[in-house]
């Protein structure tokens, strides 16, 4: 009886090159977009370093010091704290564009370079040899590593935005319910990051050709910006206030009656009459006693004014990335999808 011995180190082989080549996979994708990445975080450090240094440098000034100078007893650092000031709040405001247009630069990169230039040079061929990997695990590498990359330096711009506008969150023209300082505030920026992602993927899959699937995916990301942002005060439930409806101008309701805030977003000020029916005050200036005349013909009782106060914010940023978290799965379905029924 004969027994056939097999090396151990033969046997464990295949499994070995199969672990190899899963481990090849990520610094594949790396090494090929490893410039890409490199350029985003000299960016995200270049925003930090202007908001957290204007910022510092606002902070130098003493409140003491401060008010030394706006009482005229002695102003030694007015200008220097003004000019401060200025550098800081303009960085802040101009801030808040920028972060709005991080999720359409990359909705670019995802639909351009990520994926569809790979197709229109027919290099995507060369690089599934190369690593080992079929088409859905390459896109899926593709995909990790690129969700990753984007979450951490989403969060790092939310974070170090947040705490350039602490000082002066809810003012006006920053923070508060400004688009951009609303998206930069929360996680719906980590969301928005995502969906970009998410939609140039699903572009360059689905189109293969550079500029085009660039153009899909940034007109895409924007229009979903746009969409939610039109829908987002009817995301979470308002708060009401209600005042009996009188022509005087001094008792219709304003900021501070009611829980109405100063820095609150009006979703709708309405003309309510004694049947329940709305009407817009915009309708009833003609005429030649104007709101009264219009609302006692109308039969009106009161006022009905519905708005977010600052505390609803977060709430809605919720609500809001999880309906745009749900809106990039299904874009990467749909490039999952497309994908498996184009290759064997």
């Amino acid at each position: 009886m004969t027994a056939t011995l097999t090396p151990a180190g033969r046997a464990d082989a295949p499994a070995s090159a199969a672990r190899d080549r899963r481990a090849a996979l990520p610094r594949a994708v790396l090494r090929l977009h490893r410039k890409a990445l490199v350029v985003g975080a000299v960016l995200v450090g270049l925003f930090t370093l202007l908001l957290l240094g204007s910022l510092l440098w606002r902070s130098a000034y003493s409140p003491a010091e401060v008010a030394a100078c706006g009482t005229g007893s002695g102003c030694p650092g007015l200008n220097a704290y003004e000019t401060a000031h200025t550098v800081y709040w303009s960085l802040l405001n101009q801030s808040q564009n920028v972060l709005l247009l991080v999720p359409l630069v990359v909705a670019a990169y995802a639909a351009g370079p990520l994926t569809a230039r790979e197709r229109e040079l027919g290099t995507h061929h060369l690089l599934w040899t190369q690593s080992a990997a079929s088409p859905v695990r390459w896109l899926r590498s593709t995909l990790a590593l690129g969700s990753v990359a984007v979450s951490v330096g989403a969060v790092l711009l939310v974070m170090v935005y947040r705490t350039a506008l602490a000082p002066v969150d809810g003012a006006w023209g920053v923070g508060g319910w400004v688009p951009g300082g609303y998206v930069g505030s929360g996680p719906v920026l980590v969301a928005y990051c995502l969906l970009g992602l998410a939609f140039g993927v699903c572009a360059g899959t689905l189109i293969g050709r550079a500029l085009p699937a660039v153009f899909a995916g940034v007109v895409g990301t924007g229009l979903a910006l746009v969409g939610t942002g039109t829908a987002r005060p009817w995301l979470w439930p308002a708060s009401t206030l209600a005042t009996p409806f009188t022509g005087d101008r001094a008792t219709w309701p304003a900021p501070g009656d009611g829980g109405w805030e100063a820095d609150a977003y009006v979703r709708g000020l309405w003309l309510v009459t004694r049947e329940g029916a709305r009407i817009d005050p915009e309708s009833c200036h003609s005429g030649p006693r104007g709101m009264e005349e219009c609302g006692v013909r109308a039969g009106v009782e009161s006022w009905l004014v519905e708005f977010h106060p600052l505390s609803h914010r977060l709430p809605l940023q919720l609500v809001e990335t999880g309906l745009v978290l749900l809106l990039a799965v299904l874009a990467v379905g749909a490039a999952f999808l497309v994908l498996r029924r184009r290759t064997p």
